[in-house]
């Protein structure tokens, strides 16, 4: 039979038909779902399949076994043409009909979905997984449901910001056949975890019979070829499949030598997530040619054809098993995420690591295994060794047909104590994948066992391949000197001590610096990779302990209370998480605090809270008010609105300098690109506009849109282009030319030392709120540490959302701005201003944002000005969605901060004086920057420092612009003021959580610090209670004793446990909000608050029921039901002059001003309801109340205000944490394995929602701390700009043990419903993992003294102390604790040895 060709692209899109006659092969399946269809479920979130926002179901029907294989993929990087004959299913297509899936419930029921944008692609991840186990199930026999460890692993490659990924767990633990539901977490399914059992009914059941099937009109259309051009003006493009590698070689040189044009062989296209800048001519499709989809075992290999997916690799490598195949099916589960592995080709990752120099695991891998590959073209085949291929040239003739991958079984024999060892390694922040390592390396040995003379069993060496990748170089490489040496060698101290050396200077003329990673980093974690791999084979003496412990230089072992070396999760009395208060006083608990035997690798937790009816329903846990409809995709974003007729989409173009003249700029490359409508700059204000982004009401400063004659960093705005499609906007953006004087200038500043040799601060009348002066006189101490420096690093938002605007000129001069902004209403004053209109002339709205943090302030505001200025000059609506290199290059973020203090205090550690200086990094404009002093100096007031003089001075610099980011200053001062206490304890030799209890605030010295307002009355100054309550119920004193002996006891994973305190003080400012009751008695209500995850909307709605339910005075509760009411969109025309929504505050008095609202109607609806009570309705309904006070046209509107005094009403909150976490000193990685918090909220306003506000606030703190290192270059570039290079938590990085308590503390009347504040003070509580990795890694560098020759351990004492920069990344704790500690320790115990045997 012949081919079958279609020139018309078919495939399903939740279950309907969709076909296209004519469409660009770049489009991708995202940009086609977004563009061309209502489903807006699929987000665009990072473009790189980084973050699962995207993520699609897949099912693909193979006409010969009749099977439909699903699997879940990232629609940004699929072009559409690839999912030809295939049906795809957006969140949207799980619902049955109307209803939800039983996913989407769940995730709104536990409470996992805060902003919302994450969800969807949450949703489809874990509905594929939970489809996948019962079609296994249906394969195989056994259980449909999932193992608590595999439905962990569900969401491995999605990222969330904002709940700290605990509830997402419990979503997907949930459908485990092994859960244990008393151990799920909080949720709207059960009251407590002792209701559990006898509610697990109300948990919607998943039924797999339930679930769609695959569209039969498309089991016709499988087998055809797709061949489709596109013909528009300048993109000319075509897609091709071939069926045979005849037909390929013949398409590729029909397209490459006769039409001359680019070509690009595809099977998943996953590259383009690294290498987005190629953009072929002709993608010619090869996953239909058999050779390349060939998986064929023989006695001793598995072959792979180059066009196999690595999940169908893993598959088949997992069901045949061995030590070789099990290992490389392990760690290729690690490799990037599901989602891009059900996608990505194995022969194509090679292909990148060979021309690109992509920093490849799989090439290191099948490397080290021995893989050979076979090359194919036109003429002949070709096989040869893998290191060979990947030293070579790129392809130019010929094809990379398949790998063969050696299983080495036959090298193992039992009889002559034969074995073969195979380990693979890799260094990353992220041990489950979505995350390229720094290093990588797999090791195979064949060895031989042997008892020589009766002694301990020895192991010789008799094949070896040492494999090592992302070294920074060209490719994976193959260590043979040290292959050579180790050859025929018996393994032992002496052996693996030469060897390390030879291998690390054999390593050396490979491992390079590059802008992530150093090559001495590289060549340290590549030595002890080898030292991991050999360590088993030592038998003469226990290469597991330090040497302290096998000195014997500590006496006797501190074992704690705890055994198997402190693997325990003790719970001390926090078993009943809130004192003597339990459960049946008002308490729920759910979750459990400890797991029932021993430590465990999943997640486990408990949420505590107390419970009260005073002010019903607020304090009851809901659930989040629209979590559904963002779990299904319906919840509506900016980027989702439908757009108007003729809308046009507009793209940044940026400055490519940190600090030059424009000479020139030219649009007319870029004007003339496809799709291109205009290019709109500063010469397109109106006449009566401003060049003016952003207008800062406290300061009077202003902030242009868009640069003038000078550019003052990379990425500062020159203008937009505009075009008719979001990615012909981006395209014609890189096209303006743009030239540059750097000369007549200067070299930019980019460091804050740099700014203050120029004195470049910036300054207004509000700059002295950054300096603060306690006590007349700064008090001496027996002892003075002076000048020391602190650095904290910087952090980006990672908004799951990135900015967004979409402006609809109207008829007037008037016009619409639909924004994704913290604050509508400052937003409409700027556009007024750079409009040259009146006010009344702007309606913003505002429905959700989809995360913000503090990033969508000021910075929103510059987009939705750009935004406008081309809808008014060129008449049309115009949209704009900043991708995510753009949003991350422009929004900067948090401030790097240089702080440098002396301390003074006595030998109890009690601090006497402190004198501080910081310096924070603020970028190029003015933006709140004198407030980040006010906020900086707040923070440091933590603790009593008796007597204290600070200064803080923002600096201006050549880096994009840094802004309010949660806990803005105050996370910087945090860090500052516990590195002080941890010196202090270092200098004195004392515990530091000692030193933290001596300088804790009293009531008296929190007055002293923050003033008598702030601190409120004693009953309701926290703190103690807070501090010792977490010591007792943490069981704090056992697990620190244990955390010591584990560290006696183990070299090479260290641990560290710490507690710590925060006293934050809150600022609040007047919130507003209009509560509108209808005829048929619904309820609006309008918020000056925007929603952006953090649960306002939630929160007003059970204050607007608790408002309108005191019509009935205390028998009213529940009388105005949650249901009856709507909170609507943020409208600056509807509700004007809003408020901003920032500092974590606006819930409280935006629930405030919904309840007096309220009041005004229920002062009106009184005589109403008194009226129908004395006509015998003793207790008349809220509709009948409503019906007769429309009859009697009173008026059902009202506007209420949460009013203040002056700039602000203050309060402190208190709260604590201690976490412990586990160092692996071979790589610097970090696990963090358990996290006790407590937190004063006060008579919390939601549980649930404050909850997932502190654990999603504390995860924040983790990333800041542990993960997400901000990185520039010498030029002002932002290395750090997509997720391929910035790493927010995942799974991997958050506690496995998070338990949440939330104080139950007295009425306080001066307080909103007496609640407090928790949506960023809980992010200072992430330092307790800083300090505690800074307790592990003190742990390594006593071994590391040591080592160096201090038997006395008197030199550890004096060198106990090290400054430690805010980012504990792997590379700087492994540095911390030493480059060389494998060689010196090997050495050490050689000379030991020797020692011994001559003693």
């Amino acid at each position: 039979m012949g081919k079958t060709v279609r020139s018309n692209l078919v495939f399903a899109l939740n279950g309907e038909r969709v076909e296209l006659k004519d469409v660009d092969p770049q489009t991708s399946l995202l940009n086609y779902i977004r563009d061309e269809t209502d489903y807006k479920g699929t987000k665009r979130g990072c473009g790189e399949g980084g973050c699962g926002s995207c993520v699609v179901m897949l099912s693909k029907y193979d006409p010969e076994s009749k099977e439909v294989e699903e699997f879940t993929i990232n629609s940004c990087l699929a072009p559409v043409c690839s999912v030809d004959g295939c049906a795809v299913t957006t969140t949207e297509g799980f619902k049955h009909g109307k209803e939800p899936h039983p996913v989407h419930t769940r995730l709104a029921g536990f409470h996992g979905s805060q902003c919302g944008f994450c969800t969807p692609g949450m949703a489809v991840t874990i509905a594929t997984s939970l489809r996948k186990c019962a079609r296994k199930t249906k394969e195989d026999g056994g259980t449909a449901q999932p193992t608590s460890a595999e439905a962990e692993r569900f969401i491995a490659g999605n990222l969330c910001r904002c709940t700290g990924y605990r509830p997402i767990l419990d979503v997907c633990k949930s459908f485990a056949s092994d859960v244990d539901i008393e151990d799920l977490g909080i949720n709207t399914f059960w009251e407590s975890s002792k209701d559990a059992h006898s509610n697990k009914g109300s948990m919607k059941a998943y039924q797999p019979e339930k679930d769609t099937k695959f569209p039969s009109f498309l089991e016709n259309e499988t087998g055809e070829s797709l061949e489709v051009s596109s013909i528009r003006p300048g993109e000319e493009r075509a897609w091709r499949s071939a069926s045979s590698l005849t037909e390929l070689f013949d398409m590729y040189r029909y397209e490459r030598d006769e039409k001359k044009r680019d070509v690009h062989f595809v099977v998943g296209n996953t590259s383009s997530g690294v290498y987005k800048d190629f953009k072929p001519a002709v993608y010619i499709d090869i996953s239909r040619i058999p050779e390349l989809q060939r998986i064929r075992q023989t006695d001793s290999s598995l072959e792979v054809g180059a066009a196999v997916t690595l999940s169908k690799l893993i598959e088949n490598l997992v069901k045949i098993g061995g030590p070789v195949f099990a290992e490389l099916a392990e760690h290729l589960k690690k490799v990037a995420n599901a989602h891009v592995r059900n996608r990505a080709s194995v022969g194509g990752n090679l292909i990148m690591s060979q021309k690109y120099g992509f920093a490849s695991d799989v090439a290191t891998i099948l490397l080290g295994s021995g893989s050979r590959v076979t090359m194919s073209s036109d003429k002949d085949n070709t096989a040869m060794d893998l290191e060979e291929f990947l030293a070579g040239p790129p392809l130019e003739t010929n094809i990379l047909q398949s790998i063969h991958i050696p299983s080495w079984e036959k090298s193992s024999d039992k009889e002559s104590s034969k074995r073969v060892l195979f380990r693979t390694y890799r260094s990353s922040p992220r041990i489950n994948g979505n995350a390229v390592s720094s290093i990588n390396a797999a090791f195979l040995a064949v060895v031989q066992s042997s008892i020589p003379d009766g002694s301990k069993p020895a192991s010789k060496v008799l094949q070896l391949r040492l494999a090592f990748g992302a070294l920074g170089g060209p490719h994976a490489i193959q260590a043979t000197k040290t292959e050579k040496y180790l050859n025929e060698k018996i393994i032992n101290v002496d052996v693996l001590s030469k060897a390390v050396r030879i291998l690390r200077e054999e390593l050396s003329s490979y491992t390079k610096d590059d802008k992530l990673h150093t090559a001495e980093y590289r060549l340290s974690v590549g030595v002890g990779f080898l030292f991991q791999f050999f360590k088993p084979l030592i038998t003469e003496t226990d290469v597991d302990a330090p040497p302290s412990y096998l000195a014997g230089v500590n006496g006797e072992v501190d074992n704690g209370s705890t055994e198997n070396g402190g693997d325990t999760f003790a719970v001390g009395n926090g078993a009943l998480m809130n004192g003597s208060v339990g459960e049946d006083s008002g308490v729920r608990s759910y979750g459990k605090s400890a797991p029932k035997t021993g430590r465990r690798n999943g997640f486990i937790g408990k949420q505590s809270f107390p419970i009260s009816n005073e002010f019903y329903p607020v304090s009851q846990p809901t659930g989040k008010f629209g979590a559904v409809l963002q779990a299904t995709g319906e919840a509506v974003y900016v980027d989702d609105i439908p757009l108007p007729p003729g809308t046009l989409h507009a793209a940044f173009v940026s400055s490519k300098k940190a600090l030059a003249k424009i000479t020139a700029l030219d649009a007319s490359d870029a004007l003339a690109s496809p799709g291109a409508k205009s290019f709109v700059s500063v010469k397109d204000i109106p006449p009566n506009g401003e060049n003016v982004g952003n207008i800062l009401e406290l300061t009077e400063a202003r902030d242009p849109v868009f640069a003038e004659d000078t550019v003052g960093f990379v990425g500062h705005p020159l203008g937009v282009m505009v075009a008719d499609s979001y990615e012909h906007a981006l395209e014609a953006a890189k096209q303006v030319k743009v030239e540059y004087d750097e000369t007549s200038v200067g070299k930019p500043v980019l460091t804050v030392e740099e700014a203050a040799a120029k004195n470049l601060f910036k300054t207004t009348h509000l700059s002295s709120l950054g300096n603060a002066s306690v006590g007349e006189v700064l008090v001496k101490g027996d002892y003075r540490i002076e000048n020391v420096e602190l650095f904290a690093g910087g952090q980006y938002y990672f908004y799951m959302e990135t900015q967004t605007a979409l402006a609809v000129p109207d008829e007037d001069d008037c016009i619409t701005v639909y924004s994704s902004t913290q604050n509508p209403e400052a937003l409409q004053l700027v556009l007024g201003a750079a409009l040259g209109i009146p006010l009344h002339n702007i309606r913003v709205i505002t429905r959700r944002l989809g995360g913000a943090f503090g990033g969508k302030n000021t910075k929103s505001h510059m987009i939705a000005v750009a935004c406008a200025l081309a809808a008014v000059k060129l008449k049309k609506p115009v949209r704009m969605t900043l991708d995510r290199n753009t949003d991350m290059e422009y929004c900067g973020g948090r401030h790097e901060s240089k702080a440098t203090y002396t301390v003074e205090f006595n030998k109890d550690g009690k601090i006497t004086s402190l004198d501080s200086y910081v310096l924070m990094n603020g970028g190029f404009a003015d933006d709140y920057q004198d407030l980040m002093g006010l906020l900086m100096e707040h923070s440091m007031r933590c603790y009593n420092w008796n007597s204290w003089r600070h200064v803080t001075k923002i600096c201006r610099t050549n880096l994009p612009t840094r802004s309010m980011m949660r806990a803005p200053g105050e996370v910087q001062g945090n860090f500052f003021a516990e590195s002080i206490i941890e010196h202090v304890a270092s200098f004195l030799g004392l515990d530091p959580a000692k030193v933290r209890e001596v300088n804790l605030h009293t009531h008296d010295s929190a007055i002293k610090f923050f003033g008598r307002k702030a601190a409120g009355g004693e009953v309701y100054f926290t703190l103690p209670k807070v501090w010792h309550r977490l010591k007792d119920s943490s069981n704090y004193e056992a697990r620190k004793r244990s955390v010591r002996g584990f560290n006696q006891k183990n070299m090479w994973v260290k641990r560290g446990i710490s507690i710590m305190p925060i006293v934050y003080q809150n600022l609040q400012q007047p919130r507003l909000a209009r509560v509108t009751i209808f005829a048929d008695a619904s309820v609006a209500v309008e918020s000056g608050g925007t929603e952006m995850g953090q649960g306002l909307f939630t929160k007003v709605q059970q204050a607007t029921a608790y408002g309108l339910s005191r019509l009935w005075g205390d028998k009213g509760a529940g009388k105005v039901p949650l249901s009856k009411i709507r909170i609507v969109q943020n409208d600056t025309i509807s509700l004007a002059n809003g408020g901003y929504t920032n500092a974590g505050t606006t819930s409280e008095g935006t629930c405030e001003a919904a309840v007096n609202a309220c009041n005004i109607l229920v002062n009106t609806l009184r005589p109403v309801l008194l009226e129908l009570q004395s006509k015998g309705t003793e207790s008349p309904s809220w509709e009948a109340v409503v019906q007769k006070a429309k009859f009697q046209n009173l008026p059902l509107s009202a506007e209420g205000q949460h009013s203040t005094t002056g700039f602000g009403t203050e309060y402190l909150v208190c709260g604590a944490a201690v976490s412990e976490v586990e160092v692996d000193v071979v790589t610097g990685g970090v696990t963090i394995l358990q996290t006790d918090l407590i937190y004063d909220t006060g008579k919390s306003l939601n549980p649930a929602v404050d909850i997932g506000q502190i654990e999603g606030s504390f995860v924040q703190g983790v990333g800041y701390y542990v993960t997400e290192e901000v990185k520039w270059d010498e030029n002002g570039v932002l290395i750090t700009n997509g997720t391929w290079t910035y790493k927010p938590p995942t799974i991997d990085n958050i506690p496995h043990q998070f338990n949440v308590e939330l104080l139950n503390t007295a009425v306080e009347p001066d307080r909103i419903l007496s609640s407090k504040g928790a949506g960023e003070p809980p992010l200072l509580l992430a330092t307790s993992v800083h300090n505690s990795i800074r307790e592990a890694v003190r742990s390594a560098r006593a071994d590391l003294q040591l080592l160096a020759g201090d038997q006395s351990g008197s030199e550890r004492e004096k060198s106990s102390h090290f400054l430690m920069h805010s980012s504990a990344t792997m590379e700087r704790v492994k540095k911390l604790c030493g480059l060389y500690t494998v060689e010196q320790y090997l050495e050490w115990l050689s000379k030991k040895q020797v020692a011994d045997v001559l003693a």
